[in-house]
Order: structure tokens, then C-alpha cells, then sequence
């Protein structure tokens, strides 16, 4: 069936749904997701049936509305493709990815615009998200719709946007959970460095990943994840969705918890940040305390946490170690109202810094004390 035409029937069913039946829509990722499915998808071939579409043709398009509904419509070959790690759309016809670490373009477009802006729209409906004007940015995570990665969106509307159209960033993050034997055949770390870092993971009173977007920070923290010992405990808690242990049952780590943030959305007022569920946290039995990127107040409420004895790991953006140090220091300044060097001296409990690039590990440093002369910390390089 010619693109368009199929497109247009597709667009009268879910019509259909939306004036007559749109708590059907609403349910489509509550309850018991697979009976709800099935539900929706019997009305729909009545539907496609009513409008003339003929056996030979129904299997394909009723495939083709359930990719739409429950898949991700035109870019959902390359949500499949374990090769590339970063979408980007920035018109209907003009979508970029990033493949083994290359930026091009995705030889895949929408319709028109028109088909553009309501594929964005269905995205936000069934991540239960408003896109109004007063939510015109929103980042959320989909941890469910595809069996290999979890999906974290970006999008940035027209309110805000240069231009008339919507953007939308989709980073993948793979389900499989790499150990340390793995990330040193891939080139991340060498044998030496995972040997270091596995002791650090008992030894150290703190460590913290930094490198820009994309570097490898957050893939290399949930591998040391599972090198924490089982007698140990822990909390890590994250923006979007991307740090994790497997089952119990498929050999998880028994004793560790994770958590989100929540924001404002709509008219809503239930909120928990970062620096909130880090503040819970502190009244917990933990001996490790995690936090996903540290970008804002919930520095304060990590430096704390390494004060009462837990060991904490964190990630957060930088050119080198020495920046990262810095711009968490400020971090801390900034919620706390102290001297720079006093939130400086602080940062001694955090002894291990990681840095990378191009998802490999180019330096590990030590933090071996606060020089008080020089109001600095000591640093020494041990790769």
C-alpha cells in the first residue's frame, strides 16, 4: 500500500480512538499492557475493515499501526540498529544519527511536517507528557518499548525552538549490562585500570566519572555497580533511567536501590529532585550513595553524604579531572554559600576521579589531601 494512502488511513483510526474511545489510548501502557493491546488492536482491524481495506492488505497496515502506536513509526528501524547510538531530529526530512561514533545522515524521513509534528506529540502523549508551552522542554526516559535499549528523549518545541518545528534527541542506552572483562575487549579500560578501579570500588571513599556527553561515564559506573559487594548497600538515583542491576533471580546485586526524579509537568505540582531524594537518602542504611549527573543544589546533599561515612559516586561534565573538581566545588558554593576553597576541602572524600573520552578512559587520579597553602587538593595521576 502506497506510503501516503496508509498514512492517512492510520490517521483516521487513531481519530477514531481519540473521539470515541480515547481511555483506550490513555491505557495503552497501564494495567495489564498486552490484553490492552490486543483490545485496541481488534477495534482498530473493525476499523481498517469499515474503510475499505481489503485481507490481503490488512495484516501489513495493522503491523504498520502498531509500530506507530507502541514502536517509534519511521525511526524505529534505527532504534533497532545496535550501531547507532543518537538520534536527532531537526525537520521531518532532515534526521541525523550517529553510527559507531559517526554523525550522518539517516537515510529515513516523515511524511511532511504536519506528520512530523503529530508523530511528536504521540511520543509525549504515551510517555505521559505535556508538551504546552509552560513544558516547551522535556526530557523522559522509555525503558519499555524496545526489548534491547532504554530510550531518553529530549524534546525542545517551536516555543523555544529558532524555528517551526520540534527537536528531538533520542540517546540509547543498551539493556545488556557490560562487566569489566567486556569494557577492557571493547578498549575502554586496560586490564591494569580494571584491576584498579574493581579495588577502588571497596577501597575508595568516593569516585567521580566526569567527561563530556557520550564519553562513556555512565556505562562504566553501572558496570562497577555490579562489582559492589552483596553484604554492601546502595542507592543511586538519576535524572533519566540509565543505571540499573538485573533481577535477583538473573543474578542482580541483592542490595541495591534506584530511584528517578520527578518533575513538574502540565499543571502538576509534584516534584522530587535530585537533591530531595539524595536528602532522603542520608536517613537510610546505605553504605554507597550514587548520583546519575550532578549538574545543580544536589552537590550539597552528595558532599554530605560522603561526610556521614557512605561512599559516594557521581557523574558530571568536563574537559579533564581538574575541571570536573572545579565545577563540583562551584556546585557545592552555589547551595551552600561557603568559600571556594572551603567546598573544595570537601571534595577530599571523594579520593578517585575518572576521566574519558570517546568512550575510553584516558586518566584516573588520586585525591590525596587539601593543601592549605595553596587552598587546592592534591591531586596525584595513577593512569
Amino acid at each position: 500500500m502506497e506510503q501516503l494512502q496508509a498514512k492517512k488511513l492510520m490517521d483516521e483510526v487513531l481519530d477514531y480512538f481519540i473521539s470515541h474511545d480515547s481511555q483506550m489510548l490513555a491505557n495503552m501502557h497501564r494495567g495489564s499492557p498486552l490484553e490492552n493491546k490486543g483490545k485496541l488492536l481488534k477495534i482498530a482491524r473493525e476499523q481498517f475493515v469499515l474503510r475499505g481495506i481489503k485481507d490481503h492488505n490488512l495484516a501489513e497496515i495493522i503491523e504498520e499501526f502498531s509500530t506507530y502506536l507502541w514502536g517509534y513509526y519511521v525511526l524505529e528501524p534505527l532504534i533497532c540498529n545496535p550501531n547507532i547510538s543518537d538520534i536527532k531530529c531537526i525537520d521531518y526530512n532532515h534526521i541525523r544519527i550517529k553510527e559507531k561514533g559517526i554523525r550522518k545522515t539517516a537515510e529515513v524521513s516523515f511524511l511532511n511536517r504536519k506528520d512530523y509534528k503529530q508523530f511528536v506529540q504521540l511520543v509525549a502523549v504515551k510517555n505521559r507528557t505535556n508538551l504546552s508551552d509552560i513544558n516547551a522542554v522535556q526530557t523522559f526516559t522509555d525503558k519499555d518499548s524496545n526489548s534491547d535499549f532504554i530510550l531518553r528523549f529530549t524534546i525542545t518545541t517551536e516555543f523555544v525552538n529558532s524555528v517551526s518545528v520540534p527537536y528531538v534527541h533520542i540517546r540509547k542506552i543498551s539493556k545488556h549490562k557490560y562487566r569489566l572483562g567486556e569494557l577492557i575487549a571493547i578498549g575502554m579500560v586496560s586490564h591494569e585500570q580494571a584491576v584498579y578501579l574493581k579495588e577502588m570500588v571497596t577501597e575508595s571513599g568516593g569516585i567521580l566519572f566526569t567527561g563530556k556527553g557520550a564519553s562513556g561515564k555512565t556505562t562504566l559506573m553501572n558496570t562497577l555497580i555490579e562489582e559492589i559487594p552483596h553484604n554492601r548497600s546502595g542507592l543511586f538515583i538519576q535524572e533519566n533511567e540509565e543505571l540499573f542491576t538485573p533481577a535477583v533471580e538473573d543474578g542482580g546485586h541483592p542490595e541495591l536501590m534506584f530511584e528517578h526524579i520527578v518533575s513538574n509537568r502540565g499543571e502538576g505540582k509534584v516534584k522530587y529532585t535530585l537533591s530531595t531524594l539524595t536528602a532522603v537518602g542520608l536517613l537510610q542504611d546505605l553504605d554507597y550513595i550514587g548520583i546519575g549527573e550532578i549538574k545543580g543544589d544536589e552537590a550539597a546533599a552528595f558532599m554530605k553524604a560522603s561526610y556521614t561515612g557512605q561512599q559516594c559516586w557521581a557523574t558530571v561534565h568536563g574537559k579533564n579531572s581538574t575541571e570536573a573538581i572545579n565545577k563540583l566545588a562551584d556546585y557545592v558554593k552555589q547551595a551552600v554559600h561557603y568559600e571556594l576553597d572551603e567546598c573544595m576541602k570537601m571534595l577530599t572524600g571523594i579520593e578517585t576521579v575518572v576521566f574519558m573520552k570517546n568512550f575510553k578512559v584516558q586518566e584516573i587520579s588520586a585525591i590525596k589531601g587539601f593543601d592549605n597553602t595553596k587552598k587546592s587538593l592534591i591531586m596525584e595521576r595513577v593512569f
